[in-house]
């Protein structure tokens, strides 16, 4: 109901200018769902105009109960199709914020148990085994038995770099072989790094925008005790959910990695693995033998390049390797997003959808002449591109390979 949102949330609705500039750019709406990030937001605002302005109560001065804002006015179907890219976010001109008043509403729909069968199925998973996966957290480090050198456990010995991997990066099939090839790569740069093995857990980023807010408290405990009987000086990541959440949303400061030393102050820093690599290649530390004489495209993330303004590095490292990079039309902050983020990349799609974002991205990619391979730097983006590429029929046509791919083949 109206009351249970924040003045700040209802502002929302009194501000908008009805544009439409939000339904434009949001890849549910485009993708036939029936989202509409400007409906969501109007909403609310009769909602209060009907329920919140004196109407409601009765002569006793006692308060009636009001009609639910979530069913008669903004169905759940709607609420459970955004993937949380933050397009809406970022073209509204009165700045709007449709994500929270999004994931508000979810928090309420998870509370009642208003939720599909295979997002439950994942919850259960997350609160017994920490991961998305429902594999037990000695398996997590087992993608490292495919290497020729031990990784060193961040708990029991000190490193500069405690790499937080990820569930997809740690567990999926599709994605093991370019998580060892990462390892390769900063193996071979000489970086002194290490990894939490089974004191891991999901970083909780999709959880929290499920709404299931709990969990993701849970979760973040768990990862911070691991993290503070670590020694370190930085935290990588090569996936953007993850770093969104350990850089914006884990209060990591300079006591939080347990190395007690006195003359470190401020916050602990969290980077994606292109700004790392990025930082080498300008420092000398990576070298590469040879020029990749490619032809590639690449893909902005969501929660890397609008969510935390990383566009540059990426973009630098492609050049070093000696590609030749074409920009898709949608790029930078006007990315169009692979429908993974959100939670939705655990949920069944909405019968009669015209095509999933996934797909229209790679159509995008596939209709630059002469583009050999799309470029995105997230293990759940490389998962959904690479399922794309067969439903649209354009598997064999253009490859889908991480950067680390790219540089490992470049520096052998």
């Amino acid at each position: 109901r109206w009351d249970e949102f924040t003045w700040r949330q209802l502002l929302n609705g009194f501000a908008c200018a009805e544009c439409g500039r939000c339904d434009r750019v949001c890849p549910a709406l485009t993708s036939g769902f029936s989202l509409s990030p400007r409906l969501i937001v109007h909403h609310l605002k009769e909602h209060v105009f009907e329920e919140g302005f004196g109407h409601g109560h009765n002569n006793n001065g006692g308060k009636d109960k009001e009609p639910a804002l979530i069913g008669p006015m903004i169905s759940e179907k709607d609420l459970w199709a955004c993937t949380t890219c933050l397009s809406c976010m970022d073209r509204c001109p009165v700045l709007n914020e449709h994500i929270p008043l999004i994931v508000n509403m979810r928090r309420h729909l998870v509370s009642q148990g208003s939720i599909e069968n295979t997002l439950q199925d994942v919850l259960t998973k997350m609160g017994r085994y920490g991961n998305s996966m429902g594999q037990s957290d000695r398996m997590r480090a087992k993608w490292t038995q495919g290497l020729d050198f031990k990784i060193k456990d961040a708990r029991k010995e000190p490193v500069d770099y405690l790499w937080f991997v990820g569930d997809y990066a740690s567990y999926d099939a599709r994605i093991q072989d370019i998580t060892r090839m990462t390892a390769k790569v900063f193996q071979k740069a000489g970086l002194n790094f290490g990894i939490l093995y089974e004191g891991e857990r999901n970083s909780g980023n999709d959880i929290r925008r499920v709404g299931e807010e709990g969990l993701f408290e849970i979760l973040k405990e768990k990862n911070l005790q691991a993290i503070k009987q670590s020694k370190f000086r930085i935290i990588v990541t090569t996936d953007p959910h993850t770093y969104n959440t350990l850089k914006n949303e884990y209060g990591l400061n300079s006591a939080s990695n347990g190395n007690g030393d006195p003359a470190r102050s401020g916050p602990v820093q969290v980077k994606h693995y292109t700004e790392l690599i990025d930082e080498l290649i300008n420092s000398g530390q990576l070298k590469i033998s040879k020029k990749l004489n490619y032809t590639v495209t690449y893909h902005d993330p969501c929660y890397l390049g609008r969510y935390n303004g990383i566009y540059s590095a990426p973009r630098r490292i492609i050049k070093y390797l000696g590609a030749n990079l074409v920009e898709m039309k949608r790029n930078r902050s006007k990315s169009y997003c692979c429908g993974a983020g959100g939670g939705r990349i655990w949920m069944e799609d909405q019968p009669g959808i015209k095509e999933r974002p996934a797909e229209n991205r790679i159509r995008e990619a596939v209709s630059i002449p002469g583009v050999q391979a799309l470029i995105p730097p997230c293990p759940k983006d490389i998962v959904m591109f690479q399922d794309a590429l067969k439903t649209t029929g354009n598997d064999g046509k253009i490859a889908v390979k991480d950067l680390s791919e790219l540089i490992f083949e470049a520096m052998d």
